[in-house]
């Protein structure tokens, strides 16, 4: 067997070594509510001492542990254990409901659950386990834990009872098994996407070349994404861990206005909705502002505007006297406030941003840069990597991942870091991996001349009329949300006449004027379209798409079939009506 390229553990533990008292983690205390730091020795202590703890219960090499906590260090250092002796970590989304916690640790076959808090799985007292650990002490998790029928250990008991730490990382092969996260899937059961240790390696090396931190400087990351989605686990763990970076986590995601300037990040993941939200509290306040602040906030705005040129914005400091003028003005106060005037990389993943909003943000000095990618390439993909940023495609490949159309129009990728298949699933393996390790992605796209992506729709989410004509969705429902008061769209056909949408707003009350405006700007988008793609009717919905009502999956991807079987009877309502707008009783 070949050996691995320096693991990730043993990173870590160099890392450690040579940064000891360098702050690690930033984080509020969950016990007492105070911010603290944790140094790089601690970080290392923790891990090594953890790691020897489930050796000592008698974890060995090639145990499945389950983990579902919030984001936090114990997070981190409970995964490098693991990995440290050879354990395969799996994942699991704290919001994940108790049939796919079920599901996922019966089908990987876990023999240890690691989370926060208890009351996050009170289902689960019957599964078959060695062990749990539990990270928060409290009299609830307490009073749980008398129920469960394995023993259950608390976080800081098992660091405290002095076993004698690891001294390093136990040597893995490189096709050793490292991780497997279950994809949330938007239809079926959730698939388990096996990652190796060589994985792992490769994707820290090609991820640290554009990450690597200007020289003399250390980086912040901000974790607000669960850590149980691959993006946000290999930039905030393995990214920190490769270029040294300390790690502030936000205390929720209700909170992440108030700790980002708190934490102050040099390099920002985020999502479209987050940016969204943001645009609509700066444009909120600025309604509230004086006819004067109006003015000067519609100047900076109009020359820092000159950044951007058609779909291209000029993200690099040499862009003119206009946005120095800009960022006097009102940029750098408004990245304060923000708390993102160190932010020196804007990232934001998950599902297509708009380019309007990209725009906004760039006039601003805050280039969102698109990352595109899977779990089943530890979503190193493609990354919007050059200076100047064109915000109608996805960028071009990372360092070390190839990439092609297929005939069909299909996105695929080649890596060394790309997924050896589906956890005891080979034939949905075999229908996306092919024997040269070519991967596809579901994804329909095209790739222009310099070798940039774009994505033009989705492979099965092509919504087949009754006429037998293709409509590729995804690219007018982009279109439609161009429009502000529209917060989520959905089209639907598939088997029908025609094509209609179901549309969320972000205000419950439709005035008569906005109702207008609606049915203006459908027409403005359906204009270009051919016949059978434009939206013949839209249904206005009382809710949105959520992952509490079950039309989004923990990754925010819509569940198309889902929200198409439960609002079945307003669909069908919608078809027969002769009015354009309807609205959903």
């Amino acid at each position: 067997m070949m050996t691995a390229k320096i693991s990730l553990t043993e990173k870590f533990f160099e890392q450690a070594a040579l940064n000891q008292e360098a702050t690690a983690f930033y984080y509020c205390r969950p016990e007492d509510n105070r911010w603290v730091t944790m140094s790089w020795n601690r970080y290392r202590e923790e891990v090594a001492t953890l790691a020897a703890w489930f050796q000592a219960k008698g974890m060995t090499k090639g145990a499945k542990v389950g983990l579902i906590s919030s984001n936090r260090p114990e997070w981190l250092i409970s995964d490098l254990a693991i990995l440290s002796i050879g354990g395969i970590t799996i994942p699991i989304y704290p919001s994940a409901s108790q049939n796919d916690i079920s599901y996922i640790l019966n089908h990987s076959e876990a023999e240890w659950l690691v989370v926060d808090t208890l009351d996050r799985i009170p289902y689960l007292k019957d599964t078959e386990l060695k062990g749990l650990l539990v990270f928060n002490k409290s009299d609830e998790n307490d009073a749980l834990a008398k129920h469960f029928k394995y023993p259950v250990s608390l976080y800081a008991s098992a660091i405290a009872e002095g076993h004698p730490a690891i001294k390093a990382p136990m040597n893995m092969d490189a096709d050793d098994l490292a991780t497997i996260i279950y994809t949330s899937g938007t239809t079926g059961f959730p698939k388990g996407v096996m990652h190796t240790h060589h994985n792992l390696s490769e994707a820290m090396v090609s991820s640290g070349q554009i990450i690597k931190s200007p020289e003399g400087t250390v980086d912040r990351f901000f974790s607000f994404l669960p850590l149980s989605h691959v993006a946000e686990r290999v930039l905030v763990e393995m990214g920190a861990i490769t270029i040294g970076a300390e790690v502030s986590f936000a205390r929720s995601v209700e909170t992440i206005v108030e700790d980002l300037p708190r934490c102050q990040p040099t390099i920002l993941l985020c999502v479209p909705r987050l940016w969204e939200k943001m645009q609509e509290g700066i444009m909120g306040k600025l309604n509230a502002a004086s006819p004067a602040k109006k003015m000067i906030f519609k100047l900076a705005n109009t020359m820092g505007s000159s950044r951007i040129e058609g779909n291209k914005i000029h993200a690099g400091a040499h862009a003119g006297i206009f946005p120095a003028v800009a960022d006097a003005l009102v940029g750098k106060k408004l990245r304060e406030r923000l708390g993102l005037n160190r932010t020196r990389l804007f990232v934001t993943g998950s599902a297509p941003t708009r380019p309007d909003l990209q725009k906004f943000f760039a006039s601003f000095g805050m280039p969102i840069r698109e990352v595109y990618g899977l779990t089943e390439n530890l979503c190193c993909g493609v990354l919007q990597i050059e200076e100047d940023i064109f915000v109608d495609n996805c960028g071009k490949p990372f360092p070390g991942n190839e990439m092609r159309i297929a005939e069909d129009g299909e996105i695929q990728f080649r890596a060394p870091w790309m997924f050896k298949g589906y956890y005891k699933n080979e034939e949905a393996t075999r229908e996306v991996l092919s024997a040269d390790g070519w991967f596809s992605t579901g994804d329909l796209g095209k790739i222009d001349a310099n070798g940039r992506l774009y994505i033009t729709g989705r492979k099965k989410e092509m919504l087949k009329t009754s006429n037998g004509k293709y409509v590729a969705p995804v690219p007018i429902e982009d279109r439609v949300k161009g429009l502000p008061l529209i917060k989520e769209v959905m089209m639907v056909g598939d088997e029908r006449k025609y094509c209609v949408a179901l549309i969320a707003l972000e205000h419950p009350h439709l005035e008569e004027r906005q109702r207008e405006e609606i049915k203006s700007w459908i027409k403005k988008v359906n204009e270009p379209l051919a016949g059978y793609e434009a939206i013949k009717r839209i249904g206005v919905l009382k809710e949105g798409f959520t992952i509490e009502n079950g039309s989004l999956t923990p990754t925010m991807k819509l569940k198309r079939s889902v929200v198409a079987k439960n609002k079945e009877a307003f669909i069908d309502r919608l078809y027969k009506s002769d009015d354009f707008l309807v609205m959903e009783a």
